[in-house]
């Protein structure tokens, strides 16, 4: 018993590192952009605002595709949804290296965000499947900060790369990295026996209903509505207003720049320990989006030599709230295991709301009265959407179901085998 044990304690940290894995391909393949821009620029003649609209249709697909991902993995099972997602992104952007002309690119970006979306939002329900109420925090922490690896990948250094093979053989290669990880998962990943409904069930209306009128993912959601916001803003424009506005060298706006983006990977790591062995997800969350807040807040009044405390600090306290809060949905017993990727889902969702509202506002606000107001607004209003969680009733979390080795063949929940 105690050897079974042991060996199902060892296969789901397995199963979390070839999901992390995934993460890492899937956000490279995300921010692999940027380096191809003056590629792009000098054969199709594109602007800066057709290539920022590269970006924004990337993020327009993986924002809208997140509920229904949550449906496509309880009808057809977790890994299918996990491998298709990541395969699919993968194929996306190898074609963008391929084929000719703006308008086909940039309609292969809108569908690699639509991917992308699936394997993002299944791919933490695939974890938390494993870790309920065990660790939980800990292992999406792994996520969170392999999803920072990801990003550091893709800005910074793929750039030799792209210079090396130019911009289509560099796309190319990234998409043909994708779809090797997803074989990876396909390959590795299994889920925990017992649930055989995570290898696919029939949707009810009336399930799916339950986990979208679920107050407490609702406060959840709210209460990183100000912070996930504003990790946009700043990551995005931290360099420009640190270089146009402040003045700033070119090596400080750099190092400022890699940190929002590092400092998230022991942030995660450390705020899923916190949560799982001393405190609480719900304090653990207040204090990491704390810590993002004084990062912001402090921007206006920080000099060259301290810019990137702040930028440190944005990135370790966003990164960190975001591993404890993905633990929401697996944390909650109303919501059944097949159902977690619709739930978080729903987060996603609500969240990425925020992700265009907020440097909306920011941009709005900087041009009529101030970088400094601009910046203490969504500073502020990181602090102030997370009283949301104070609101959230708190929930025993559910046992951890994972003594017992994975289901690796098809059972008779899916309901094409009961036909």
């Amino acid at each position: 018993m105690k050897s079974q044990l042991q060996q199902s304690t060892s296969t789901r940290w397995v199963m979390l590192g070839v999901i992390a894995i995934g993460f890492v391909a899937m956000t490279f393949n995300w921010f692999v952009m940027p380096t191809t821009f003056a590629g792009i620029s000098a054969d199709y003649d594109a602007d800066l605002p057709q290539l920022a609209l590269l970006i924004s249709g990337f993020v327009i697909g993986y924002g809208i595709m997140h509920i229904p991902a949550g449906f496509i993995a309880a009808k057809y099972g977790i890994r299918a949804a996990l491998v298709g997602g990541l395969l699919l992104e993968g194929l996306f952007t190898t074609l963008a290296g391929i084929v000719d002309g703006y308008p086909m690119l940039l309609s292969l970006r809108i569908l690699a965000g639509l991917a992308a979306s699936v394997y993002a939002g299944i791919g933490i329900a695939a974890v938390s499947v494993w870790f309920r109420g065990r660790e939980h925090a800990a292992a999406l922490g792994v996520v969170s900060a392999a999803f920072s690896a990801g990003v550091a990948v893709g800005l910074y250094a793929w750039g030799p790369v792209e210079q090396s093979m130019g911009w289509r053989g560099s796309l190319i290669l990234a998409g043909l990295v994708a779809m090797a990880c997803a074989v990876l998962v396909l390959v590795v990943y299994r889920i925990p026996r017992g649930v055989p409904a995570l290898l696919g069930t029939t949707l009810s209306g009336r399930s799916i209903a339950a986990i979208l009128r679920n107050r407490r993912l609702w406060r959840q959601s709210m209460a990183f509505f100000g912070g996930y916001g504003a990790y946009f803003v700043a990551s995005q424009l931290i360099g420009v207003y640190a270089a146009e506005e402040r003045g700033f060298s070119v090596g400080v706006v750099a190092l400022a720049g890699l940190l929002v983006g590092l400092a998230g990977i022991p942030g995660s790591i450390i705020a899923g320990l916190l949560a799982d062995r001393l405190l609480s997800s719900r304090i653990t969350f207040l204090l990491f989006l704390a810590i993002q807040g004084i990062g912001i807040l402090t921007l206006p009044a920080v000099g060259p030599e301290m810019l990137w405390l702040s930028a440190a600090l944005i990135g370790f306290g966003f990164n960190g709230c975001f591993a404890v809060w993905q633990t929401a949905p697996g944390d909650d017993p109303e919501v059944p295991p097949e159902l977690i990727g619709t739930a978080v889902g729903l987060l996603l969702t609500v969240t990425a709301v925020s992700g265009f509202i907020l440097p909306w506002l920011f941009g709005e606000m900087a041009a009529s009265v101030g970088y400094t107001a601009a910046w203490l607004m969504i500073g502020l209003a990181t602090l102030i959407f997370g009283l949301f969680v104070l609101g959230s009733s708190k929930v025993r979390p559910p046992a951890a179901s994972v003594d017992a080795p994975p289901i690796s063949e098809p059972s008779s929940a899916h309901p094409s085998l009961n036909s």
